[in-house]
């Protein structure tokens, strides 16, 4: 019966080793990639994404976005910013060519302890309209920009 007991202890410790390991290791030092799709209306007109809390993590943690579908058609740019209640005018724009792949900025040191989103609005001054898609992530594990 002893032998039952510490093998079934031995298998409880395990069990949470592994466990906190595991979901250690993908709640901190890896990408969200939080899916977005939204139709950003003509003559630069914006639309923002889902809003997600962006914790107590200053510049040198960088935002990112992963630009992977245009309905206007592929390699083309759309234009990207981190966007919250703090932010009032569009300084910070990323210009990000279609399936270019993850791209990382810089955030900004006001955008602590709140939700964010991503600004995305249109480069044509047309009425054309076009569904974009990919994934973002407020706060990211990489500490290299894409500039």
């Amino acid at each position: 019966m002893k032998f039952y007991k510490r093998l079934l202890a031995m298998a409880i410790v395990a069990t949470v080793f592994i466990s906190v390991f595991a979901f250690g290791a993908t709640a901190y030092g890896s990408d969200n990639n939080i899916p977005f799709s939204v139709k950003v209306p003509g003559y630069q007109g914006k639309v923002y994404t889902k809003a997600e809390y962006r914790g107590n993590s200053g510049p040198q943690v960088p935002w990112k976005v992963d630009f992977t579908y245009s309905e206007e058609g592929s390699g083309t740019i759309m234009y990207f910013y981190l966007s919250g209640p703090w932010y009032s005018k569009e300084s910070n724009v990323k210009a990000v060519k279609q399936g270019s792949g993850n791209k990382y900025f810089a955030a900004y040191d006001s955008c602590k302890n709140m939700n964010v989103g991503v600004a995305v609005y249109n480069n044509n001054d047309n009425s054309s309209q076009y569904t974009v898609s990919g994934y973002w992530d407020e706060e990211t594990a990489k500490h290299v920009f894409s500039y």
